[in-house]
């Protein structure tokens, strides 16, 4: 009888775990989901037509410890990888890794070597790398010659190595859905730098007044600047500033909008690019859940 007492305690002790770890996994489990369809939400008040960067209705809470937080940016502020056969872009990805640590040689061979990835031919840059030099590493369907799917995938080509190891968060300054234009609204510091050759005092009094007394972009007390304001802070002028004019705008229309929702500690987040056509219309180009 003691044994079956003992064997019986075991037997409830068990259970009464399992009950308690199964209670435990389903408040977690509903955490999440609530913090998801939270994330929905923000998400549609950023895709609303009449709102905008800065408003308040991006950051609402939703009971003591939920809600949700809306970033909208656009998707300008990143260089577009795909068109980095254009001169000008390459160019400025060349210097961007110059100030990520790189040396000549190494930032030359990567920005080339991303170049004759996406461009449609055969014939490598001097630095670059084709067909040929992949073949000599043992991989025979590189490169692709088409535009990257992913920045993930520029790990692939010929010096990104070097990149990844000495700046390692450098996709957040890659675009694949970019249409050519760096926005002037939102775009990082070091990419304005790297694209306009402007001093780095100009750039920082220049996204000092952009960004506004806060200092954070995307908020209320944001300046809109005109193009012709931001050129001659950034001091582009002449032949300079016309050879900009196609790529460094304040008319980037493709949005990038970052939905947070929170329950407690709980975090969910939902990425989407999308265009906004003159219709109202939306184009999605890309969903992200983290």
């Amino acid at each position: 009888m003691i044994w079956a007492l003992l064997l019986m305690s075991m037997v409830v002790m068990g259970l009464v775990q399992y009950l308690n770890f199964s209670a435990s996994e389903a408040v977690i489990d509903a955490a999440e989901f609530r913090a998801l369809h939270l994330a929905e939400s923000g998400l549609a008040v950023g895709l609303h037509p009449s709102t905008r960067r800065g408003d308040k209705v991006l950051k609402q809470k939703v009971g003591t410890d939920s809600g949700f937080d809306v970033v909208i940016n656009y998707e300008g502020a990143r260089i577009p990888i795909n068109l980095v056969t254009d001169e000008r872009l390459r160019e400025a990805v060349y210097e961007l890794f110059m100030r990520w640590g790189l040396n000549g040689d190494e930032a030359s061979i990567a920005s080339e070597s991303l170049a004759d990835w996406v461009d449609r031919n055969e014939e490598a840059r001097a630095n670059g790398a084709e067909k040929e030099y992949y073949e000599g590493l043992g991989v025979y369907d590189l490169p692709r010659n088409t535009g990257f799917t992913h920045t993930d995938e520029m790990l692939l080509v010929r010096g990104m190595g070097v990149v990844d190891r000495l700046k390692p968060d450098w996709r957040e300054y890659f675009s694949v859905y970019g249409d050519g234009t760096i926005d002037l609204r939102t775009a990082f510091k070091e990419t304005l730098i790297a694209i306009s050759g402007a001093a780095e005092k100009d750039v920082d009094s220049f996204i000092l007044k952009r960004d506004g007394a806060d200092g954070i972009p995307g908020t209320e007390d944001d300046q809109r600047l005109s193009d012709s304001e931001s050129y001659r802070m950034l001091g582009l002028t002449g032949a300079r500033a016309r050879e900009l004019q196609g790529i460094l705008t304040s008319e980037d229309d493709l949005r990038r909008i970052t939905s947070t929702g929170y329950v407690g500690e709980k975090r969910k987040q939902i990425i989407v690019v999308a265009r906004r056509g003159e219709d109202r219309s939306l184009s999605y180009l890309a969903r992200i859940e983290e």
